[in-house]
């Protein structure tokens, strides 16, 4: 970007949130917190008359440094801002947890400045940041206990606002000001007083007694929204109501970056309810325990339905969250009605030591939500790798446990770990009696490898595309049938026919450099989603039991539950070892995690 060699004279804004980095602040608070503040200037601004996308603008971790458009006058930011800024912070904090709400600094200067490459300097922006970080100005915000200190800079105080009645002057103070080489003084306005309450008229003492059983002990800022005749309202009706597919609903209701907690205890949709309202509203502005009553409400009938219905309503204009409820409305998917979970594991092995690997895992807690939250990252040694998948798909069902629905757990393996025999694991070490994982879950493996390389996608999608349309068993090529010997695999596999491989034999760790491309390889990079396998079956009984595995009408798409099936030995013609050793190869494109970014494990 070239530097401009002329200085222009902007108005300066510079935000910081106080205390940003408390020890009671966690980082999803922190990124609700920066969410937060950026919703709270746009709002802000936007109001005032100054579009917030056309302003320079630096973010600084804990707060941003915005400069008005050239021209801009100087007077609205003085004059409509504060009190615009307030409504949307009180709007803001009040529909967070206490760890999410923020308190805001706010100074005001103007002066020349120059864009150097990099950032924006220049004396004007230097006292900017001096006044918002002066000790003085710290201790009285810090003391007043009010919501924003905005704070003005001498030279910006004597232009604009003191020369204009209408901009309050006689609500600022002068406090003296020294940090580092800046000595001076700066003009301070608190905003956000604290109010009164309004009478209320005393209840029925044997109606505050009722209320008082279940509302003692409830302090989420989340039903301080709710007014105290409507939560006993709503305490009567959602106690002991059973909510079809209630995990799903409480997942969609906090979004995809929160992973769900998990619902022991929770047993009707009061508490749900009462367990949501402990988490913060996303950058929509929507609480989630919000978004669940309407989710409830949309699958209610009569008074309870139109009660919820109500109160969203009343909500939505107070909080004026009617276009984000709209919009959330028309992009939300319908619950399915046979929906079915994913649990991935991602096993690698670390570079610098082979005797372990990185262990992470990605939960579905929504079945039409893809891709969910990261569960966890782990170190682990690979000699213990099947007792610390036990531990995750154990902490797994401890969330799924109030779902009712089919679930797969699927191994994200690289090449180098492709024979691990996951077919094999157990879980429920821990009580001397241990269950194979194949009976309780669909089991597959995914390639690592093709995860990552974006460069077979597109082949991939379009193999997967052809399989669902037209998922026919005789789309599976076996290879070295003698109809296509002497042919390369990678040519056979080009032909758009072949959806699904089985391979000759066990693939093996490493591909051989220099050498033409094995089945495996060619497999994927012909974008074929199904590959299969097995350690030692004999070519003719591998083809019986896949010819059965395949025998339905729906042929591949029936796959995974068939071989599920096949484990139980109650209806396969034959030994179920051979069954229980199949490894499959079940690669939904549809479902990709994205592997851009380095994951750093806890080392167990």
């Amino acid at each position: 970007m070239a530097q401009p060699t002329q200085a222009l004279d902007r108005t300066i804004v510079v935000v910081d949130v106080v205390g940003f980095t408390a020890p009671d602040r966690n980082s999803l608070d922190r990124l609700a917190v920066r969410q937060g503040m950026y919703e709270v200037l746009k709002t802000a601004f936007a109001e005032s008359g100054v579009d917030f996308d056309s302003c320079a603008c630096e973010d600084r971790g804990d707060g941003a440094l915005v400069l008005l458009p050239p021209g801009t006058t100087k007077s609205l930011v003085a004059d409509r801002m504060p009190d615009r800024m307030l409504v949307a912070l009180r709007r803001y904090n009040h529909t967070r947890t206490p760890q999410a709400r923020m308190l805001l600094r706010v100074s005001v200067n103007s002066g020349e400045v120059l864009y150097d490459g990099k950032g924006w300097v220049g004396e004007a922006v230097d006292t900017a940041f001096r006044i918002l970080d002066a000790r003085t100005v710290k201790d009285a915000f810090a003391e007043s206990g009010r919501m924003i200190a905005f704070i003005s800079s001498e030279r910006f105080f004597t232009d604009v606002i003191e020369k204009d009645p209408g901009l309050l002057p006689e609500s600022y103070g002068a406090l003296p000001v020294s940090v580092k080489s800046f000595t001076g003084m700066a003009y301070l306005r608190l905003l956000g007083e604290v109010t009164a309450p309004i009478p209320q008229p005393s209840p029925d003492p044997a109606i505050v007694a009722a209320e008082d059983l279940f509302v003692a002990d409830l302090s989420s800022a989340v039903l301080d929204l709710i007014p105290r005749k409507d939560l006993v309202g709503l305490h009567h009706h959602l106690t002991r109501m059973e909510v079809p597919h209630l995990a799903v609903m409480m997942s969609r209701a906090l979004g995809p970056a929160v992973p769900l907690p998990r619902l022991e205890g929770i047993n009707d949709a009061w508490g749900a309810f009462h367990l949501l309202t402990d988490f913060n509203a996303g950058p929509d502005g929507i609480p989630p325990a919000v978004t669940f009553l309407r989710l409830l409400g949309e699958n209610l009938d009569g008074e309870p339905g139109a009660m919820i219905a109500r109160w969203i309503a009343d909500q939505a204009r107070s909080l004026r969250l009617v276009p984000a409820l709209g919009h959330q409305e028309k992009s939300r998917p319908p619950i399915p009605e046979r929906p079915h979970l994913h649990l991935m594991i991602m096993l690698e092995p670390v570079s610098a030591d082979p005797t372990r690997c990185t262990l992470a895992f990605w939960r579905q807690d929504d079945p039409e939500v893809w891709p969910p939250a990261l569960g966890g990252v782990r170190e682990i040694g690979i000699d213990e790798v099947e007792f610390r998948v036990d531990d995750v798909i154990l902490e797994t069902e401890g969330v799924w446990s109030g779902q009712s629905m089919s679930a797969s757990v699927e191994f994200l393996l690289p090449r180098t770990l492709i024979n691990l025999p996951v077919q094999r694991w157990a879980k429920e070490h821990g009580t001397g009696q241990p269950q194979p994982l194949r009976y309780g879950y669909r089991l597959g493996i995914r390639s690592l490898e093709r995860m990552r390389a974006r460069h077979w996608h597109r082949a991939w999608h379009v193999r997967w595309d052809s399989m669902v349309e037209n998922p026919a068993a005789e789309r599976l090529h076996y290879s070295g049938c003698a109809e296509f010997d002497g042919h390369p695999i990678d040519a056979i596999l080009s032909d758009d026919h072949w959806v699904g491989l089985v391979l000759a034999k066990p693939p093996s760790p490493q591909a051989v450099p220099g050498s033409a491309p094995d089945e495996l390889t060619s497999a994927l990079r012909s974008g074929l989603p199904v590959v299969l396998w097995h350690p030692d079956a004999e070519p003719e009984n591998l083809r019986e039991l896949l010819d059965w595995v395949l025998a339905e009408e729906r042929g591949f798409i029936e796959l995974p539950d068939r071989r599920k099936l096949a484990n139980s030995g109650a209806a396969v013609p034959f030994k179920n070892s051979l069954a229980h050793d199949l490894v499959v190869m079940w690669d939904d494109p549809k479902r990709v995690i994205v592997l851009d970014q380095p994951l750093i494990p806890t080392r167990l």
